[in-house]
Parts: C-alpha cells; structure tokens; sequence
C-alpha cells in the first residue's frame, strides 16, 4: 500500500509487509495490521536533519514529521482506495520502549507512524499516532 502526507508533501510512499530496507520504502512491522482493518500498524521510516528533507528519499522521508500536529491528515492507499487517518497525537519514547510502539486497540483502524527523535539522531523514537476518519 502507499501513505501520503499532504501537509509534508509526501505522496504516494510505498509501505512494504515483506522486508524491512528503509532505504527502499516504508516499512509496516511485521504482525501488526494492515490499514484500514481494525488494529494498529506501525510504520517505521527513517529521518534525519529536517533541511536534508526529499520527499522522494526513503532515507530522509520522515525528518519533518515532528512538525505535524493533532488534526492533521495521513492518507493511506490500499487497492486503488483512499483511507484518511487524522493525527490525535505525538509522543517521544526511549528506543527500549516497545510496548508504546507495538500497542494494539483492536476497537478502531489506527496508524502510528515512527521514526527516530530528534531528527537526526536515534536517541528517542518519535510515534505520531492516527486513526481512521469514518465517512458519515
């Protein structure tokens, strides 16, 4: 499937289910959910300083998701199909930390993107979490 950020420019960026080379596409982690079923998927990316920033760069894909805020969109792309997820929030863990990572709510469709924090650094890991817009 694909995800795309408006608000960072980002379209279309491939999220694989089959390996793990961020350097070649996202990567959503092994046994989590696949978008838009109920449960969380995590989708690791890399980041780095945000001016290194390319959009079409899997190595610098994430480095200015720190500024997204609560409210903003994701869109996710699954057969041709487009699912909205809206940010509700961000939080910096320690790398060790990966129950906040691989939490599970099987109630609702969830994505939490992650990425390392600060920008550039592997020192914190980033997890932007989202959940998915129903259409009324």
């Amino acid at each position: 499937y694909s995800l795309s950020i408006p608000k960072l420019g980002v379209t279309d960026a491939d999220v694989t289910t089959v390996d793990n080379d961020l350097a070649k596409h996202l990567v959503n982690y092994g046994g989590m959910a696949i978008p838009p079923n109920k449960g969380t998927a995590a989708v690791f990316g890399h980041s780095t300083l945000p001016w290194l920033f390319d959009n079409n760069n899997y190595k610098t894909i994430f480095a200015t998701i720190h500024t997204l805020n609560p409210g903003d969109e994701i869109i996710v792309k699954v057969n041709n199909i487009n699912y909205t997820y809206k940010v509700f929030s961000l939080i910096v863990v320690d790398p060790s930390d990966t129950s906040a990572i691989l939490e599970q709510g099987f109630d609702d469709s969830y994505l939490t993107l992650v990425t390392c924090s600060p920008p550039g650094t592997t020192w914190k890991r980033l997890l932007v979490k989202s959940r998915l817009v129903k259409n009324l």
